[in-house]
């Protein structure tokens, strides 16, 4: 495969294809960004799971809120092909009212909906947190996560690093501000405080290769980016 520039620094190409984009899950998220590699072209499904230990204590999750099915596992067909976009082309209200995977007929982006549940008779703290435990030709300095909590936004992204003279990236106002990966390999760490026996929570997650981010650049051709995401039992607290 040939590919010409994926983008100039701080400019958007006109939507020119990127790379492969497929899942293939362990643990509970896992993400692959390839072009021309094993990973790219022969990723399996994208599965979802919680820890053992929560999903016996009552931990479920299932792409429906009705939870007429209740599964330690959630999977999806990976998506084939992915090109830089930026958030404002995320049809985020389409996202969020689909059950599982949400395709978008014009973008390319991973975005998955689903709902957690405890299921048991205990109150229990959940800690989930988002790992980043393979990368390949710094895509971690391009891409975007942004979860969705019951509605509520929030975008990661790692640290920006300054140019050849110290200057910094602006981003135009048209994204959202961000938060910065906790390190290297943590994109972020929650607790969800005493969750109910019945109580039901929505997540929307979604992955993409940001656009205006000028690390956006062909040097990530190739690239491959894998995340987690784990759900657990916080016993200590």
């Amino acid at each position: 495969m040939y590919m010409t520039k994926l983008l100039l620094p701080k400019k958007m190409l006109k939507r020119k294809r990127l790379l492969k984009l497929s899942f293939s899950i362990s643990g509970f998220m896992m993400v692959l960004f390839a072009l021309v590699s094993y990973y790219g072209q022969n990723a399996g499904n994208f599965v979802m799971s919680v820890e053992y230990d929560a999903f016996q204590r009552g931990i479920v999750l299932s792409d429906e809120i009705t939870f007429a099915v209740a599964q330690p596992q959630l999977m999806t067909q990976p998506i084939s092909e992915a090109r830089d976009i930026t958030y404002s082309w995320i049809k985020l209200t389409d996202v969020s009212q689909a059950n599982g995977s949400y395709i978008d007929p014009e973008y390319d982006y991973i975005a998955y909906t689903f709902y957690i549940k405890n299921e048991g008779n205990q109150v229990v703290d959940v800690i989930y947190s988002i790992k980043l435990t393979d990368i390949q030709n710094n895509l971690d300095e391009s891409i975007r996560v942004l979860v969705i909590e019951d509605g509520i936004e929030t975008i990661f992204q790692k640290p920006d690093q300054p140019d050849a003279l110290g200057n910094y990236p602006t981003y135009p106002s048209t994204l959202p501000e961000t938060k910065y990966f906790l390190s290297d390999t943590i994109v972020t760490r929650k607790k969800i405080s005493n969750f109910l026996p019945n109580e039901i929570r929505k997540y929307s997650v979604v992955v993409w290769l940001e656009g205006h981010d000028p690390d956006t650049t062909d040097a990530i051709i190739g690239g491959m980016a894998k995340l987690q995401m784990i759900f657990a039992i916080d016993d200590e607290s």
